[in-house]
């Protein structure tokens, strides 16, 4: 039987302290769930204006990487200026872009987990008539024991530089999950197999396996190139150190089926 520890002393050099397993940008497979998919009323920290949200949290190994998926309330042009006149097709146009990303992240969210897409449909049959609605309502299709499920989940880096609590910036951006679909599949039933990394022909990246499977998660070059394929550590020209370079492959497998 297990024995409660009392206070006294710990070595701090004892290499149990540190963290054994996290997450690596690309796949993450083995020991992956979707640990909460729950809607919360309020969110904000203490001194917030309150903001409602569908929090997620997916662990890997022993470490726990979160999202919020808020409601979509600031919508802006290609400068990053933010539209006010919401009577604009300019306005209108970026908000349904924003919801039709939002909707279907969420979507991948649930079937990573068994929710299916003729389930999802039915519980919206009804169109939701806000977002807490349609929070509470995609959330009951979550099945009994969904965080026990294991899942192979994908994460890119940082689009910029996280701002620290005091204020300062990091110096180096860090995986993250997505927070859209721009980048296409990111999180999945967990697949069978032992997975390699392969860069294709034209620089995009798959994942196969010993049957010359392709993972149903894959990127294309321009992701690859771009700020969430890419780490960028402050004072070094992007991609100079070759952070994410992996042995060439020829990407001829067949692509592995989840739907």
């Amino acid at each position: 039987m297990a024995e409660l520890i009392g206070y006294g002393f710990i070595s701090d050099s004892d290499e149990s302290l540190k963290s054994k397993t996290g997450g690596k940008f690309g796949l993450n497979v083995g020991n992956c769930f979707l640990a909460k998919f729950a809607y919360n009323s309020n969110v904000a920290k203490e001194g917030q204006e309150p903001r409602e949200a569908i929090e997620v949290t997916v662990t890997i190994g022993d470490r726990e990487y979160r999202e919020w998926i808020n409601p979509v309330t600031r919508v802006v042009n290609k400068d990053n200026v933010e539209i006010t006149d919401k009577t604009t097709d300019e306005y209108k146009n970026g908000y349904n872009a924003l919801m039709i990303q939002q909707n279907a992240a969420v979507t991948h969210y649930l079937k990573s987990v068994g929710v299916t897409e003729d389930g999802l449909r039915a519980a919206l049959a009804v169109p939701p008539t806000s977002f807490a609605d349609y929070a509470t309502k995609i959330c009951s299709c979550l099945p009994i024991g969904f965080d026990k499920r294991p899942i192979d989940v994908f994460l890119e880096y940082q689009w910029n530089f996280g701002k620290k609590a005091d204020g300062s910036f990091h110096t180096e951006t860090y995986p993250t999950l997505p927070k859209n679909m721009k980048g296409g599949y990111f999180i999945v039933p967990a697949q069978p197999g032992i997975w390699k990394e392969v860069i294709t022909e034209d620089g995009g990246l798959q994942y196969q396996n010993s049957n010359g499977a392709v993972h149903p998660i894959s990127k294309d070059a321009n992701f690859m190139k771009g700020n969430k394929g890419t780490k960028q550590v402050a004072g070094q020209v992007p991609g100079a150190s070759a952070p994410n370079a992996m042995t060439p492959g020829n990407g001829a497998a067949a692509t592995t089926t989840w739907n």
